[in-house]
């Protein structure tokens, strides 16, 4: 009789290989303006497939992987090195003026043309990032482990980057919506996830940052970040 099931969800080596390759010096950080992006329940927090461009000219978009489990849904960092030069459409973390566009019904002729994002909470208006982020300190990957009546799992469910400052931002993938991830330029609430001595937070505990909170079969989560030299 074979055991539980097991379901991995780590990153395959050329995706480590990629996340490794973020120890490096940024020349910029994108994102993708539209609905959904900023939310009054995670202020501070952005919900995009963000790009990160490498000073050595290489950009690799990080976003989410979904994948159905146990009656419920698992997901994992995805990391791509784009083969050709991001698109004008994203906006930028490092130059907040540049706010990419999206597409909308025209007024005019009621078709879909590109125009700038215009509401606030479609765009990023923040400090730029660019002193905190233009070099990177540290990469780790912050691994789940899960464990349910059905089976269990591990899952790379994001990466910790170190600023020049020594503060962490985080990147994490989230379950929807399909294929963001939620980009944290400071962790917030989310650094439960980071550092087990951190204060806990009445009504946050890690099976609810990590979206576990809504399960009733007993599910057991816990985390580990790996360095990655």
């Amino acid at each position: 009789m074979s055991g539980p099931h097991v379901v991995d969800l780590t990153l395959p080596d050329h995706e480590v290989d990629l996340a490794r390759s973020l120890a490096a010096a940024w020349h910029d950080l994108l994102y993708a303006p539209g609905p959904g992006f900023t939310s009054p329940l995670d202020p501070g927090a952005y919900h995009t497939s963000v790009v990160i461009v490498l000073a050595a000219g290489a950009a690799i978009r990080v976003s989410s992987v979904v994948a159905p489990a146990f009656g419920h849904e698992l997901c994992r960092l995805r990391l791509e090195a784009l083969r050709q030069a991001p698109p004008s459409s994203l906006g930028s973390f490092f130059h907040p003026s540049r706010t990419g566009t999206i597409h909308a019904l025209s007024a005019e002729r009621g078709v879909a043309a590109a125009q700038a994002p215009e509401r606030a909470e479609w765009r990023y208006e923040g400090v730029s990032l660019a002193p905190r982020l233009a070099r990177i300190g540290g990469i780790r990957l912050l691994r789940e482990r899960g464990r349910a009546a059905d089976g269990s799992w591990r899952a790379d469910r994001g990466v910790v980057v170190t600023g020049a400052d020594g503060a962490p931002s985080l990147v994490l993938a989230v379950a929807e919506p399909a294929e963001a991830a939620l980009f944290l330029p400071s962790p917030g609430l989310f650094r439960a996830l980071l550092d087990p001595a951190a204060t806990p937070q009445p009504g946050v505990t890690v099976r609810d940052l990590l979206g576990h909170g809504d399960r009733d079969d007993g599910v057991e989560i816990t985390t580990e970040l790996l360095p990655l030299p």
